[in-house]
């Protein structure tokens, strides 16, 4: 169609089930629409997003000759990429379709004010067809793929998506900080579920690794510097040894930089005596047939273990996240020393065996005769130091009585906690953090690998604490997500971007400091300067927009004028004597 042509719109209000309609007079909706400028057709239907509701969309657009499409349903980050796709293959630009969220912005959050919330739905559905008619065709645009992924961190995680990638004949380049490959993994003597050492699982890995010949592997070396946009990075890689320098054409990044194991000290006597150890000291300790105590090599013949230490705790930034893998690994950890210890004790707020296998680790604990005491929560158990000897003292919550052991090795289940180097990788990379300090994925369930830079991916415990099993899925899930884009070739990149109008920029340079992606740059070839937008890098989020002293940058898809019809819909209800078209 051509941008002089009449808008005909069709309006299609969806039920989701009970979601919407549940709180929404949905028909109400829909007969409303009717009545608005340019709309030939209305209707509402039970799930638009399925088989059949698409199907409608494509006949509808066929017999009523429609050239906007209006879908009042769930959030457009669910479906904008359904009906964009369903308007594409009924003939439309995907551009002159437009999405009202009733779901999350209405039924939702009014579900007890049906009234209300029928009014809203309304009032939005009226500035969507306003804006609808607004609406201009915007070309699909690619961009070529380097096949080449960049792994950052060469634990577990980073091992399986470089093997993932590299078997399917693409170029990885493998970083990593430490001189040697398998992260945390390669230090563990025990493992869970199973019985095998962390070397026992990440050594094969990384002997494949370093036998493959589409595998660069850089140890002792950081990412310094990174810039492009998806498909087209550059990443400069400097060993950390001797400084020397590396560039590298890159398609796609996968961050997978692990965690921090945290050292509690302030915690329980940690730091007062050397026979109070985090759980991973434990497992790094070397396997003998009886365990000694680090203090004086003498065997002991109590042990006692204590949870959520820096975890789980309300207020404290960067704490308060549960770290998941601490239960089943105590209970793993217990009922393998029951057989060489005395007593085993685990003192515990609460247990939380979330996992395949991880009841059944705490019942095995349990019927070794493991002791297993609940603590307050408001209530934490002392711990003294004298005389080299570990004194605790706790109130059991069941027994409703103060209890004491004397252990000789006390194990601290630390919390698993971001990197203390994230901040630096955060920038890096152009990504967001969560509350708990941990990387955020696009969407932590329908894009849970992906980020809001595109082309760049995150996996395993940079993300959320995770275990070693589900470490390697998320490997594999992000691998798959980066051949899946070098494979195409070219991927296409969004065009709801900014443009610089190049007769009225001023050469502020404002916009180039308000970008939070860097997209703006000066053009110095031009004189004065003039801002040009790196299309691939936008994400239109129109802070440019906004801070633009002189006008110059107008947001493709966000226009003044798409914004201010929508405005006005709302403020100003349609004359009566404007009808369908």
């Amino acid at each position: 169609m051509t941008e002089a042509e009449t808008p005909r719109i069709g309006v299609f209000i969806c039920h989701c089930g009970h979601n919407i309609a549940g709180v929404v007079d949905v028909v109400a909706v829909a007969k409303m629409a009717e009545s608005l400028p340019h709309v030939v057709f209305s209707t509402d239907d039970m799930f638009m997003c399925a088989d059949a509701g698409q199907q409608l969309i494509r006949d509808k657009v066929e017999e009523h000759g429609l050239n906007r499409v209006v879908v009042a349903s769930c959030s457009p980050r669910m479906h904008e990429p359904t009906f964009r796709g369903v308007v594409e293959e009924a003939g439309l630009n995907r551009y002159l379709f437009e999405q009202t969220n009733l779901r999350e912005h209405v039924s939702w959050c009014h579900m007890r004010e049906p009234e209300a919330a029928t009014e809203k739905a309304i009032d939005l559905v009226q500035m969507s067809v306003a804006r609808a008619a607004k609406l201009e065709s915007l070309p699909v645009k690619s961009v070529k793929v380097t096949p080449r992924t960049l792994v950052v961190g060469g634990g577990i995680t980073g091992l399986r998506a470089a093997l993932d990638i590299a078997n399917r004949g693409f170029d990885v380049v493998l970083v990593d900080k430490e001189p040697k490959l398998g992260g945390h993994v390669a230090k563990w003597t025990h493992m869970f579920t199973g019985d095998r050492s962390g070397s026992e699982v990440v050594g094969p890995l990384i002997k494949e690794a370093k036998a493959h010949s589409r595998i660069e592997i850089l140890t002792n070396s950081s990412v310094v510097e990174f810039d492009g946009y998806i498909g087209n990075f550059e990443a400069t890689i400097e060993n950390r040894k001797d400084k020397s320098r590396s560039k590298f054409d890159i398609g796609t990044v996968i961050v997978a930089i692990g965690f921090d194991a945290f050292k509690p000290y302030g915690y329980y006597g940690y730091g007062e005596s050397p026979d109070v150890v985090t759980l991973a000291e434990l497992q790094e300790m070397p396997p003998r047939d009886r365990l000694l105590k680090p203090s004086d090599g003498k065997p002991a013949g109590k042990i006692a273990f204590i949870g959520c230490v820096g975890s789980r705790e309300p207020g404290k930034k960067g704490h308060e996240h549960c770290s998941r893998h601490c239960c089943p690994a105590v209970a793993k950890a217990a009922s393998d020393l029951k057989d060489r210890l005395d007593e085993v004790l685990i003192l515990y707020k609460s247990i939380r065996t979330y996992g395949r296998g991880h009841e059944e680790l705490h019942r095995l604990a349990r019927s070794k005769h493991v002791i297993y005491s609940r603590f307050p929560v408001d209530e934490d158990p002392v711990i003294e130091v004298v005389d080299g000897k570990i004194k605790m003292g706790w109130t059991d919550v069941y027994a409703d009585e103060k209890l004491q052991f004397e252990p000789d090795i006390l194990v601290l289940a630390s919390a698993m906690v971001a990197r203390s180097d994230i901040d630096e990788t955060t920038k890096l990379f152009g990504l967001t953090r969560s509350r708990d300090g941990f990387f955020n994925p696009e969407h932590i369930k329908l894009a849970p690998l992906t980020t809001h830079t595109a082309g760049v991916m995150i996996a395993g415990s940079a993300q959320a604490p995770k275990n070693a099993s589900e470490s390697v899925v998320d490997g594999s899930g992000a691998a798959a997500k980066a051949v899946g884009i070098m494979a195409q070739g070219e991927v296409e990149i969004e065009s709801t971007i900014s443009r610089v109008i190049s007769e009225l920029c001023s050469s502020c340079h404002t916009c180039v400091t308000a970008c939070p992606y860097g997209a703006i740059e000066m053009d110095e070839s031009k004189d004065p300067p003039i801002a040009f937008v790196t299309e691939a890098k936008c994400h239109g989020c129109g802070t440019c927009a906004a801070a633009c002293p002189s006008s110059a940058i107008i947001m493709l898809h966000s226009t003044d004028d798409q914004i201010m019809t929508m405005v006005q819909a709302y403020l100003c209800a349609p004359p009566d004597t404007i009808g369908s078209t």
